[in-house]
């Protein structure tokens, strides 16, 4: 094995190693620098309380087949920025967590923790309704100057995460389960590409780690760790959402829930949360309440991201007149426009140019 001394590719490096979880990953990094657990590793010096024996000489073995030139460029070639316990830019908030995070392999923008983060999660099979709510809040709480986090999920996750970018405000932040240059679902790639110029995705998992099914509960405690609060659209009564939630809690995190109808399945947990005590979301208004965030405070983050509106064409007026705050479908926007269904197309695309509309590709809302 060649000797490794890049502290980004060493990490990495220790990361993809056979059983390197989080927690012995933590332990490694409190006694080492990342290259001299390597070295440690290859001497067979590494102590029986961070790996056994055997474990520790599979671990040598995958050493002799690493490409250090090929690990750095596929760093270099992702953009991808590497921070780990005892780096200067590591956030506090993951070293100090009660289940720490050693690592953190990011993608797009950089980790802002000033500004308030708000969770929102819940089911993968999420109901229509589900998922414009978690647009509607994403936007909303995007707008206000709120981070959104969440998981980039199918379902809940991607709509929420839709919404914010839609806002083009406060850069939402998603956590993944695999590495953060695997896209996972494979139908979220234009989203994660998104998230990627627009956001931050971040991961534990090394570059190229599949999302093998361990890392999505390991996932979800940082998206509870980074979060101020936590609000689900939608849950069952068990699943990955409910594993956030008890993450959350932990964390001494604020938990609030959709409400749902009694007959949808994908809200039979977000109601029982409702009737054991966690506040209920009606609107984007009542989460910006929970944090605390004042009026003045949500006018100044919107104008520190928000610029001026511009005149709106005379030709415009009718189609932005027949558009509600909230969602309305393009069925609505032709009955009350009396223009016909291309007229109003071209009238919404023009619109959303102007940044006076946002389409979502199922509704349109003014921005």
């Amino acid at each position: 094995m060649v000797e490794i001394t890049n502290p980004s590719v060493a990490v990495c490096v220790l990361a993809g190693l056979e059983g390197m979880g989080p927690r012995r990953l933590h332990r490694v990094l409190q006694a080492y620098d990342p290259a001299t657990a390597l070295a440690a590793i290859r001497d067979g010096t590494i102590p029986s309380f961070v790996a056994a024996s055997e474990l520790s000489n599979i671990w040598a073995g995958e050493l002799c087949e690493v490409d250090e030139l090929a690990v750095a460029r596929q760093l270099r070639d992702n953009k991808i920025v590497v921070t780990y316990v005892g780096h200067r830019d590591h956030p506090a908030l993951l070293s100090e967590d009660i289940d720490p995070a050693p690592v953190l392999f990011r993608r797009g923008k950089a980790l802002g923790f000033e500004g308030p983060k708000v969770a929102i999660i819940g089911t993968r099979r999420s109901s229509g309704l589900g998922r414009e709510v978690a647009r509607e809040l994403g936007f909303g709480l995007a707008q206000a100057g709120v981070s959104v986090v969440s998981g980039l999920a199918l379902g809940v996750d991607g709509a929420a995460h839709q919404g914010a970018l839609a806002a083009q405000a406060a850069p939402p932040v998603a956590v993944v389960g695999g590495g953060p240059d695997v896209v996972y679902p494979k139908r979220h790639a234009d989203l994660w590409q998104d998230m990627v110029a627009s956001g931050t995705v971040a991961s534990e998992a090394p570059p190229g780690a599949a999302p093998v099914a361990w890392r999505f509960p390991a996932r979800n405690r940082l998206i509870a760790a980074f979060s101020d609060l936590v609000v689900v659209v939608e849950s069952r009564a068990a699943g990955g959402s409910m594993l956030t939630i008890n993450e959350a809690i932990r964390r001494g995190r604020d938990v609030m829930a959709v409400p749902g109808s009694v007959r949808n399945p994908a809200a039979v947990g977000t109601n029982q949360l409702i009737a054991e005590g966690c506040a209920p979301v009606m609107s984007v208004e009542d989460v910006l309440v929970a944090l605390g965030l004042t009026e003045a405070q949500r006018s100044g983050r919107r104008s520190a991201v928000a610029s001026p509106a511009p005149t709106v064409p005379s030709h415009l007026v009718v189609v932005l007149d027949a558009i509600d705050d909230g969602p309305t479908s393009i069925e609505r926007v032709v009955d009350r426009s009396g223009e016909s269904v291309v007229s109003v197309l071209s009238r919404i695309d023009e619109l959303v140019a102007l940044d006076l509309v946002v389409h979502d590709g199922i509704r349109v809302r003014r921005a």
